[in-house]
Parts: C-alpha cells; sequence; structure tokens
C-alpha cells in the first residue's frame, strides 16, 4: 500500500512538472511574439495592435519604407475631408474603374471615419480610359466633389464607359501615373491599397481591413 501511494504520488509530482513546464513554454513563446511586433512597429502601434487582438479584431498592416509617403505626396491626388492646406494622414491608391475603390470610397464616408483627412491618389492599369477618367477629375474646379460624383453617377460593375466632357479632353490635363504605378507595384500591385502615417512616422500599409478593423487602423493615424 505505501509503494502504490508513493507511485501515485511521484505519477501527481511528474505531471505537475511537466504541466509546468510546457506552461512555461508557452508563456515564452508568447513573450516571443510580442517582442518580435514591438520589433516590427513603434510601440504605440504595438500596443494598438494588442489591444484590438483581445478584443479579437485581428489588424493586417505591413511596414513600407518611409520613402514610401515621399512619393505619395509627389503624386497627383484628391483630398477628401481637408481644409486647404492641411496635411493629408491617410492615403487612398486607387484606379477609377475599381469597383471595390468605390466600394471603400462610400465606407470612408461614414461617421467613424470623417475626422480623418485623406487623398486619393489615381493609378491606371484596369482599363484604357482610366487614365483620361482621373485626369478629368483633377482638372476639376472641384475635385473632391467630381470625386463623389463620379462614384455616385457610374456603375462600376457594369461595361457602361464613363462619358468624358469634351472641353478637359480638349484641355489635355494629362497627369503622369507611372511612378506611382511603379511604386504599387512594389508594395502588393492592388487596389485600392490605404496607406496611413502615424505619429511616430511609420508610414503602414493597411490591408484590406473591414468594419471595426478598418476603423482601428485608420485611428492609428488620427490619433496625430
Amino acid at each position: 500500500m505505501y509503494v502504490m501511494r508513493w507511485c501515485v504520488s511521484l505519477g501527481l509530482f511528474v505531471a505537475a512538472c511537466l504541466l509546468s513546464a510546457c506552461t512555461g513554454l508557452a508563456v515564452k513563446r508568447n513573450t516571443a511574439a510580442v517582442n518580435v511586433e514591438q520589433g516590427k512597429f513603434a510601440p504605440a502601434t504595438a500596443a494598438a495592435i494588442a489591444a484590438a487582438r483581445q478584443q479579437g479584431i485581428p489588424l493586417h498592416l505591413e511596414v513600407l519604407p518611409v520613402s514610401a509617403w515621399a512619393a505619395l505626396e509627389a503624386s497627383p491626388a484628391i483630398p477628401v475631408g481637408l481644409a486647404p492646406g492641411q496635411p493629408a494622414k491617410v492615403y487612398v491608391i486607387f484606379d477609377a474603374n475599381c469597383p471595390y475603390c468605390a466600394d471603400l470610397y462610400w465606407r470612408l464616408q461614414g461617421n467613424a471615419f470623417r475626422s480623418i483627412g485623406m487623398r486619393w491618389a489615381p493609378v491606371a492599369f484596369m482599363k484604357q480610359d482610366s487614365a483620361a477618367i482621373a485626369d478629368v477629375i483633377l482638372a476639376a474646379n472641384d475635385p473632391s466633389k467630381a470625386l463623389a460624383d463620379y462614384f455616385r453617377t457610374n456603375e462600376l460593375n457594369s461595361d457602361k464607359a464613363y462619358e468624358l466632357p469634351s472641353f478637359v479632353m480638349q484641355a489635355r490635363h494629362a497627369q503622369d501615373y507611372t511612378g506611382l504605378m511603379r511604386h504599387l507595384r512594389e508594395w502588393g500591385g492592388y487596389a485600392p491599397m490605404v496607406i496611413i502615417r502615424t505619429p511616430a512616422g511609420e508610414v503602414l500599409q493597411v490591408r484590406h481591413d473591414k468594419g471595426e478593423a478598418l476603423r482601428l487602423a485608420l485611428g492609428l493615424a488620427a490619433a496625430q
């Protein structure tokens, strides 16, 4: 009987040690993951990502070189929700013929995003008239209104072409979209592409987030 009790006690002790070792290993792995994240992002960004994850909301952010923001600022773009002279906190790269870009535009008109100044930077690759449509919008007296009117009146899921005003075509206000298009390929090659800059100076790409995840991601820029 004594031997049996000793064996049971020994078994429980070994099991406890194994459980403790496994738990300790898990903690070490989680700590390592957090450290990697903190090494990748600025502390405030890493904390925001961790807080969102605790709520079950993953933020899909990728770090871009700081030079990416200068490339965006040098590209033709349409202000949305910006006062004159106000710097943008968010850039959206889009093609005028992209229905997903139109969907994103209307999502970003919601109350949750109204305080976030943006610029919409066009590229041209989906259809032959993508550059011409972008030229029309950029040449308008109010490019922000022209962009809203374009997305409101055109069915981008159909094959119906956008009718370009002849006077704008005659004026030939052609822009060069090749530089930004080259960067777009380097950064993943898709549109719409949302890029933000945080108060710490990070340039981050927001990859396909929607709903609350998109609001939290853009909130990192709005904190400035």
